[in-house]
């Protein structure tokens, strides 16, 4: 019967140590700078993964836009030649929509409309080009062959670059 005893200590004592062990590696992990910076790296990647992942749920539901730059181009100056400022201002990329919305109006309230659509509508003004595949420039220039405006067309990819796959297959304006 001593012997059990002995015994049974002896696994007990084993038990205490492996359990001891356990938990002071485990502290160490847990208190480690480098693991918390792990830990913390994979969270924000997950809320990164997250956010990208909303911004292209809201391309995917955008139908502004045509399959070719010179498409959306003329779909833009259509609501334009309404007077359409927030058709107009859903052709931009989304981020840029109320930026290009106030300017518009700006525009506008300014008396300058008018000038602007002379411009922008003579097709002898308009000098387009590629540049790549998936970007467009437009040059716009007045009578004067004075460049007037710059407009930036583009087939929008997953943003940051984390994957070479289109958001949309529709052009949108990113500069104007």
């Amino acid at each position: 019967m001593n012997h059990f005893f002995k015994l049974k200590k002896y696994y007990l004592a084993l038990i205490i140590l492996i359990l001891s062990a356990l938990g002071i590696s485990g502290l160490f992990f847990y208190f480690n700078p480098q693991i918390r910076q792990a830990r913390q790296y994979k969270k924000d990647l997950g809320v990164l993964e997250k956010k990208i992942q909303e911004e292209e749920e809201k391309y995917k539901g955008d139908t502004y836009g045509a399959k070719t730059p010179e498409e959306t181009y003329q779909m833009f100056l259509e609501a334009l030649k309404k007077q359409d400022i927030d058709s107009a201002s859903k052709y931009f990329v989304l981020e840029k929509q109320a930026e290009y919305k106030k300017l518009l109006q700006a525009i506008k309230d300014d008396g300058k409309w008018d000038e602007m659509m002379a411009d922008l509508l003579r097709p002898e003004n308009q000098k387009g080009k590629y540049q790549g595949k998936e970007i467009y420039t437009l040059e716009i220039v007045n009578s004067q062959n004075v460049s007037v405006a710059s407009i930036t067309l583009m087939l929008l990819k997953s943003p940051f670059g984390v994957e070479e796959k289109p958001l949309s297959d529709l052009w949108k304006i990113t500069e104007f």
